[in-house]
């Protein structure tokens, strides 16, 4: 009954429209227990009536903090809502208004640090790919082009007028790669490390002379991952923007026609930050496409998020200096490491066929101890060993490692 009353003053402000009577609300999980470590999602259908009497049915997702404050504290849920409803509230409107175009996000009708309620992209048609599978080509370039778009929305607006652009992203704030993080996320990532070399192990005697170098080379971070990464992700100019954060496969639906997919929207900003572009470009490659499209179509996937990104940038700031293809190719170098340790942190819940671990027990504890690392390197999927072999095998070949 309370979210009955909330919703429907949210309706009446949201359609202009002081009559609209919410008549039933009917709700379901919006996704998998433990798909979602941040955060409850709920899927709402509301059915009622406008001003005219007219009948309507609207869908929704509601996003709470998890009930959990064990896990509040472990992912940090405060400033990672206070993160998304920064995005929601002033980052992304300010964006479209100066870009004069539509955004590949769902629209937001309320956004507060408890709670964020966004359009249900399901009932137009949008549909998660398969992260087992990865996307194929197409699926690649869809997301990689508004990728682009996006990217090259903040490169024009902060070319036009910097001083806004500035005051806009510093809504947004480093939530992962900072010090009051580096308990949970700094033990989870030096794990996925530890996991990743033990995992290589069974390659040694057939990957050869790469592997073992590979290996030698990754074994040097050991204890270092968490202050390498804060760095990576510590904005330089000039090809920093406001990234997504999180982009990979579970953050973006498609929509199809005749099984081709046509358009791409992407959610969960709590990890939006200001960086550079190549973060988000190598976080995809690394976790998201099938194996053979991130070895065999790397280039041409760069490319087309490059013509995206200039063709933006061109119709939104014509008097912006271009970005060349080659600037784009060495910010992903140097920033490659970025990538291929996210990749560690996510192949095992991108391979996992069923829940690796119960989240509300995370804590830098147990994180810490070798009960819990024993415990995931066992649910490791046979799609783990060969998605972290392949992704060892492609950043050794490009010279990254």
């Amino acid at each position: 009954e309370r979210d009955q009353d909330f919703l429907q003053g949210l309706l009446r402000k949201s359609e202009d429209d002081p009559e609209i009577e919410v008549m039933k609300v009917e709700s379901v999980p919006g996704c998998n227990v433990g798909d979602n470590y941040m955060s409850s999602v709920t899927r709402v259908t509301i059915t009622g009536k406008t001003k005219t009497r007219r009948s309507f049915r609207k869908f929704i997702l509601m996003k709470r903090q998890p009930a959990s404050m064990v896990r509040r504290q472990a992912f940090r849920c405060d400033p990672a809502f206070r993160n998304e409803t920064a995005a929601y509230e002033t980052i992304l409107p300010t964006l479209k208004e100066f870009s004069k175009s539509v955004l590949p996000f769902p629209s937001c009708l309320h956004a507060t640090n408890q709670l964020i309620v966004l359009q249900d992209l399901q009932p137009l048609g949008y549909r998660m790919a398969d992260r087992l599978k990865g996307l194929d080509l197409q699926h690649s370039k869809l997301a990689l082009q508004a990728l682009g778009r996006f990217h090259g929305t903040s490169l024009a607006m902060k070319h036009a007028d910097k001083d806004a652009f500035d005051k806009v992203r510093s809504h947004i704030q480093e939530l992962v790669f900072v010090p009051e993080a580096a308990p949970v996320f700094g033990a989870s990532m030096e794990n996925s490390l530890k996991m990743a070399l033990m995992s290589l192990e069974a390659y040694r005697g057939v990957g050869g002379l790469p592997i073992e170098e590979a290996v030698h080379k990754l074994t040097i971070l050991k204890g270092t991952v968490f202050s390498r990464m804060f760095a990576l992700v510590t904005p330089k100019e000039t090809l920093s923007v406001i990234c997504h954060g999180d982009f990979w496969i579970n953050n973006m639906l498609f929509r199809y026609k005749d099984d081709t997919p046509e358009e791409v929207m992407f959610v969960d900003l709590q990890v939006a930050r200001y960086a550079s572009l190549s973060t988000d470009i190598l976080h995809f490659l690394a976790t998201s496409t099938e194996p053979e499209v991130a070895t065999n179509y790397h280039d041409e996937l760069v490319e087309i998020y490059h013509q995206s990104l200039c063709e933006t940038i061109t119709r939104l700031a014509p008097n912006a200096p271009m970005v060349t293809l080659k600037q784009i190719n060495d910010e992903i170098e140097d920033h490659a490491l970025y990538g291929l340790l996210m990749g560690f942190l996510l192949l095992p819940a991108v391979t996992a066929e069923k829940k690796i671990v119960n989240l509300d027990d995370v804590s830098a504890e147990n994180l810490s101890s070798g009960e819990f690392l024993e415990s995931a390197a066992d649910s490791l999927s046979p799609k783990y060993f060969q998605r972290l072999y392949d992704l060892v095998m492609d950043f050794y070949g490009r010279g990254y490692i």
